[in-house]
């Protein structure tokens, strides 16, 4: 049997035949050639080896996860100013733990937006994509609803979109429009979704503050809190906790902590 699978190894990695062109020659089944290439692999015959562009780097991924106490960690090293190799490997991993009827919630950013671009066209017809957030913002990349939607026709998805803005005037607003019934199931389902694609980032580079989307007394309010930055417009103060202020009653937002 050995001498029998480095035969058909050989024809099926180095001669490039399929199985069943192998299955053909030999007289025997397209099964057993399939069962002789798994044994093949099981065995030592045959070593495969993903190669891309990006490296990962092992021993930091691990001090990083045990650091964090986190499942997982991905260091990518991006060797090719032509490829973006950190949205590919983000990419990669968002479909690997991709469910067939899984929920998924879709945040903003240049992050997810080159992350979308990354993903290649599947089909998962069972699968909601829905927004983390309403519209804010003037650029394209921070809008939730069009992320979701962008997805959704990716993954041959379904999405669904927020009619509402991200950020309310006033406290009176956010309540009107928090009672919508379908804004607050869509936001409630967001908040359980299997799993978030979201950026973070510092507060002075977040959006809010560089488009003055925030009146300058609201940043104020949150810098006398040690506002770090945003995770979903989730703001976290130095210990990572969410701060709570006149601006971010007035968000219509996921909960995701």
């Amino acid at each position: 049997m050995f001498n029998e699978m480095v035969l058909i190894a050989t024809l099926y990695y180095k001669e490039k035949m399929s199985q069943n062109e192998i299955a053909k020659k030999l007289w025997i089944s397209s099964p057993w050639v399939s069962k002789l290439l798994t044994r093949a692999e099981e065995s030592g015959i045959v070593k495969i080896e993903v190669l891309v562009h990006f490296t990962e780097n092992t021993a930091l991924e691990d001090s990083l996860m045990c650091k964090y106490n986190i499942e997982y960690v991905g260091v990518i090293k991006n060797e090719s100013p032509m490829k973006d190799d950190l949205a590919l490997a983000a990419a990669n991993y968002f479909i690997s733990e991709l469910r067939h009827e899984d929920v998924v919630g879709v945040g903003w950013g240049t992050g997810v937006t080159r992350l979308i671009s990354a993903t290649e066209s599947l089909c998962f017809p069972k699968v909601k994509i829905l927004p983390l957030a309403g519209s804010f913002g003037n650029s394209l990349d921070f809008l939730p609803n069009l992320s979701s939607i962008r997805l959704a026709k990716t993954l041959g998805a379904v999405a669904e979109v927020i009619h509402a803005p991200a950020v309310c005037s006033s406290e009176e607003e956010f309540k009107t429009l928090m009672g919508n019934p379908q804004t607050k199931e869509l936001l409630c389902a967001t908040e359980h979704a299997d799993i978030l694609l979201l950026g973070m980032g510092t507060f002075e580079s977040s959006t809010m503050p560089q488009y003055e989307i925030f009146t300058p007394e609201e940043i104020e309010e949150m810098r006398s809190q040690q506002v770090m930055g945003d995770i979903g417009l989730q703001y976290l103060d130095v210990q990572g906790k969410p701060i709570i202020t006149s601006a971010t009653k007035k968000l219509i937002r996921a909960n995701i902590f």
